[in-house]
């Protein structure tokens, strides 16, 4: 019995509540410089090998639709952050509603958020420009998220 325990505990993901330290931790930031939008997505659990991260851009009456797509060839998931730029987004208030595929629910679900947009001359639909993702991260590399729990701290205080 003692045995299976710690062959369970040694299985579990990488937090002590058997999820991932970045479990319903999403959180976004939007820059507009000029008419270009930074969209980062913080705290994204994905595959472990996403390749490629693509994003599809709708335009609809008064709101800007940004999907984020990636693939799943692994057996893993881990925490990232993503980036993508909407460059000249065209001009006045736009609602943006991004959405993304959420493991932890298992669904598709989407945050929006409010811009207003300078008037540059662009013109009426963005262009997809750079994409950016971190890679896997561990816990330390966001503020408020605490350091990966140590199990070993765990059997060895059932094994005494």
């Amino acid at each position: 019995m003692r045995i299976l325990l710690i062959a369970a505990m040694l299985a579990l993901p990488l937090s002590a509540g058997g999820e991932y330290w970045c479990w319903d931790g999403d959180f976004f930031e939007l820059e507009l410089v000029d008419a270009d939008l930074q969209i980062t997505h913080f705290a994204d659990l994905i595959n472990c090998c996403p390749d490629p991260i693509t994003f599809e851009v709708h335009v609809g009456d008064a709101t800007i639709f940004v999907v984020e797509h990636w693939e799943d060839p692994c057996d893993c998931e881990c925490c990232t952050d993503i980036k993508v730029t909407l460059a000249d987004v065209p001009a006045g208030p736009w609602i943006i509603n991004y959405s993304w595929f959420d493991i932890e629910i298992w669904d598709w679900t989407f945050e929006s958020f409010q811009i207003e947009v300078p008037d540059l001359g662009q013109g009426y639909i963005p262009v997809l420009g750079e994409i950016w993702d971190s890679d896997c991260l561990d816990p330390t590399s966001l503020p408020g998220f605490g350091e990966l729990p140590s199990c070993w701290s765990s059997v060895k205080v059932l094994y005494r």
